[in-house]
């Protein structure tokens, strides 16, 4: 059973989580990082160009050059959700994605790559889970992304409505005789709604010890 962020005599944070809890952060931080990876196709786009940028044609590293500056827009909903277009102009969004969203795509998988490289390193049991304040804003941020994500796929309009997430648990208990198919799917958005209050619990835990 996990316990809230606490701050340390030695100026650290620390919660305890057993290993199932861990591996559900584990899990959902990897498959975010994917998301945004595949969406915004950025490891195959970064494959393809650092070959053409040591190319002995110069031809081909100038083109790659230039590949370089375009950010493909996001068409996943929980991604568009992550990478917001910066203005209602498409040509203003199209420069500013071209200017910023790599950065803030690095940034993003840094923070989430940062969150499993801690969970790792406790093992697969219950244990204390140990960051400095540099990690602790890392797993923040990563826990919100994590969280867009889910509420994007819960249908949440609403980031964080704890009241819709503890409704949309109860009518699921409460809706009887479904076929096969449906249960499945209901048994499904359970899992992701308690997910979702692990994620919104251990972010709130970790922003009080901070205060």
């Amino acid at each position: 059973m996990a316990h809230a962020f606490r701050r340390r005599p030695d100026g650290s944070l620390a919660c305890r989580l057993d290993g199932e809890e861990k591996a559900i952060l584990t899990q959902v931080a990897q498959e975010t990082a994917d998301l945004i990876r595949a969406d915004l196709g950025i490891d195959a786009e970064r494959d393809v160009l650092r070959r053409a940028a040591e190319s002995e044609d110069p031809l081909r590293r100038l083109e790659a050059e230039f590949a370089g500056r375009d950010a493909r827009e996001p068409s996943d909903s929980a991604v568009k959700r992550l990478f917001p277009a910066a203005s209602e102009d498409p040509g203003l969004a199209a420069e500013y994605r071209r200017l910023g969203q790599q950065d803030l795509a690095d940034g993003k998988l840094a923070d989430l790559r940062t969150v499993m490289q801690v969970l790792d390193a406790t093992g697969g049991g219950h244990s204390e889970i140990v960051v400095d304040d540099a990690g602790a804003m890392s797993m923040l941020r990563a826990l919100n992304d994590v969280r867009i994500v889910l509420a994007d796929r819960l249908g949440l309009e609403r980031d964080g409505d704890f009241d819709t997430v503890r409704m949309l648990q109860q009518i699921g208990e409460r809706v009887e005789g479904m076929e096969r198919s449906g249960d499945e799917e209901h048994v499904s958005s359970d899992i992701v709604i308690a997910v979702y209050e692990l994620l919104s619990w251990l972010q709130e835990s970790l922003l009080r010890a901070l205060d």
